[in-house]
Parts: C-alpha cells; sequence; structure tokens
C-alpha cells in the first residue's frame, strides 16, 4: 500500500455533528483531516425499485423509486500531533472518524495516554481530568473538494462532494513492514449532490500535520500466543466490522431513512515468521490457540523519532481465536492464514489503540 498526497487537488474534511443527518459545517483549516490520494473518496450509489404491473381493479401504484445510498472510502495514516502539557493532541482520525464509533479514554495515566475501544452503539469520551461524556450523536460529516480547474486554492473551481449523518462501517488497521500504517475506513452516510464551488481554501493545513507519520517496522510488527512465544509479522490486518446499514424509508428525498448500526466483529489475518529454534513449542501439525492469543502492532513510534520523543502507537487485539497450520521444511517456520473471527459485545474489549 503506498500513499501520497497532492494537498493542492484535494481536501477532505472531518467534524462530528450535534444533530444526526445535519450538516456540522466542517471549517478549512481546522477540519482538515490528512489522506491518501489513493483513497477513492465519496461514492454515489443509485438503487431503482421498478413499478409492479396495474392491479385487475385499476389501482394506480406508486412511481419508481431511486434510492441513493452513498458511500466513502478513505485510506488515513496514522499520524499523530504530539503532546501539549504532557498530554497527546488528538487528530482527526481519532477525535473524529474513531470518536464516533468507540470509546475514547484521555484519562489513562493522567492524560498522558489515550485508549480507543471500538463500540458504536454507546460512544463516549473521558477528558484527561477523567469526567466522561456523551457526544451528541456519534455522526459526523465529510466534505471531499476536489480540483476541477487551477489549484485547489482560492482560486479555481472546485467539486465538493459530502456526506452527512456519516457511520463507520469498517476499519481496518493496516501495517505492513516499510510502508505508513494506516487505517482503511469504510462510511455511510446521507446524500448530499456534488456542487460547483469557489470556496477559498488556501487556509488549509491537514490536520496541521507536520511529519509525525509511524511506519511499520519488523521489530515492531510481532505476534504474541500467550506468553509462551512470539512471531514477528511481515503483515498484519485487523478489520472490525460494525454491521452498519442504511435503512430505506419513504420520508426523505433520498430514500434513506437513517443508518443504523450493530455490535462489531473482529476478524485478522497475518504473515508471521518464526525461526526453528522454537519449535518445539508445537505439539502437532496444526496449531489452535483458543486462549490468551492476541496481536499486536507493538509500540509503534514516528519514523525518524527515538522511543522517548514525541509519541508512540499501540495496537492490540486480545482474547482472539488464532487457527493456522504450520511448515517445517524451510529454515523459517510460516504461519500464513486468517483468524477466526471473533464476536464482541459493548462489555468487550476486542481490540483497542493507544496513542501516548
Amino acid at each position: 500500500m503506498s500513499c501520497g498526497l497532492n494537498p493542492r487537488s484535494r481536501l477532505v474534511l472531518a467534524k462530528l455533528e450535534n444533530s444526526p443527518g445535519v450538516d456540522s459545517g466542517p471549517t478549512v483549516g481546522t477540519d482538515d483531516l490528512f489522506v491518501s490520494m489513493d483513497s477513492a473518496g465519496i461514492k454515489l450509489g443509485v438503487t431503482q425499485v421498478s413499478n409492479e404491473p396495474a392491479s385487475p381493479s385499476g389501482y394506480e401504484l406508486p412511481a419508481a423509486v431511486a434510492t441513493i445510498k452513498p458511500s466513502a472510502t478513505y485510506i488515513i495514516p496514522l499520524y499523530g500531533l504530539g503532546l501539549s502539557v504532557g498530554e497527546p493532541i488528538l487528530p482527526k482520525w481519532l477525535s473524529v472518524i474513531l470518536a464516533s464509533c468507540g470509546y475514547v479514554d484521555q484519562s489513562v495515566s493522567g492524560g498522558a495516554e489515550v485508549t480507543w475501544v471500538p463500540d458504536i452503539i454507546y460512544p463516549r469520551n473521558t477528558n484527561p481530568a477523567g469526567t466522561q461524556t456523551l457526544p451528541t450523536d456519534c455522526t459526523f460529516t465529510i466534505y471531499d473538494y476536489l480540483a476541477r480547474d487551477g489549484e485547489i486554492g482560492n482560486t479555481g473551481t472546485k467539486i465538493l462532494q459530502a456526506m452527512v449523518g456519516c457511520r463507520v462501517s469498517q476499519i481496518r488497521f493496516v501495517l505492513t513492514v516499510g510502508q505508513w500504517a494506516a487505517l482503511e475506513v469504510d462510511i455511510l452516510g446521507l446524500s448530499v449532490m456534488p456542487t460547483s464551488v469557489t470556496t477559498d481554501l488556501s487556509s488549509a493545513t491537514l490536520d496541521t500535520v507536520r511529519t509525525d507519520f509511524v511506519r511499520c517496522n519488523a521489530a515492531q510488527s510481532s505476534l504474541f500466543l500467550g506468553s509462551a512465544v512470539a512471531l514477528k509479522s511481515q503483515s498484519t490486518t485487523w478489520t472490525i466490522d460494525f454491521g452498519v446499514t442504511q435503512e430505506e424509508g419513504d420520508t426523505t428525498e433520498a430514500g434513506v431513512a437513517t443508518i443504523g448500526a450493530r455490535q462489531c466483529i473482529v476478524t485478522g489475518s497475518m504473515n508471521p515468521i518464526q525461526a526453528t529454534a522454537n519449535i518445539g513449542v508445537y505439539q502437532s501439525a496444526q496449531f489452535d490457540q483458543t486462549t490468551h492469543g492476541y496481536s499486536m502492532a507493538g509500540r509503534m513510534t514516528p519514523e525518524g523519532q527515538l522511543v522517548d520523543n514525541g509519541y508512540t502507537i499501540g495496537i492490540a487485539a486480545p482474547s482472539t481465536q488464532i487457527i493456522f497450520d504450520y511448515d517445517t521444511s524451510g529454515s523459517v517456520v510460516r504461519l500464513p492464514t486468517t483468524l477466526k473471527a471473533v464476536s464482541a459485545d459493548s462489555t468487550t474489549s476486542p481490540i483497542s489503540l493507544t496513542l501516548s
């Protein structure tokens, strides 16, 4: 996965909503979100409902309805904004995207860490002082500006695509050695038709991002199986599916009444490698780790920074069931398989992310 950005041709904004489905009006220079140019962005899918033949009694059936079902996909590199008085400054990918579908606890270690746990049914926020607040609603607004002619600054025409009432449908934590650690986020929302605008975007700050991006290396991508053994992994992907759906209705112009949500299901995949010296740990051709197994991205640090400087990011998924076969014919043991899906509810912690 490659990540690139041309801030003069695209700008994405994200802001939590006070009322579900009501445009929160993201502001250029304040709500800018750093995304990869590889991101698909907003897509408008239209479902055409056909008419049934007229009945013998001559009953007039309603006209066909076109249901507009917008969705969006963004690749967001994991980055941080540093510390303020010893406390992490929350970037948009955490304070908006993840905050809309989980519990953000900023009181860990006296405010020195922030921990996120998925929970789309009951999202909430605990500030560094330990006071818990509930968001008015867990939906957010996405603005996606694309240059049409000229630069995406204060001159030239832009196309603005927007989605309101957005909920996170699926999040994938993609951790590949040698590449930027990233969130791949699928979003469902309510339609706002594209418009031509001349909004001045010259004040865009891209979430005040500097150079604090996280790139995975071999030492930081590790797989831990209980306390018995640790393996290096070339790639790890965690997928959280929140079961979000667009519910149809006849009360809105777009034909989408609301965005529904269920509890999350966590799955994962990885490509770990282990030295043959530790092969005695395995007793049979298939290893079934049913308890105390988890995958972890280690304590990843921004590229070019020491562990004690700036911030670190940790991703962990405890109590998952890992089933794989291994091959001892080569110089290393390779265990490439997919993890068994684990169902979770709001009382469990199927995965967590820590920013400190």
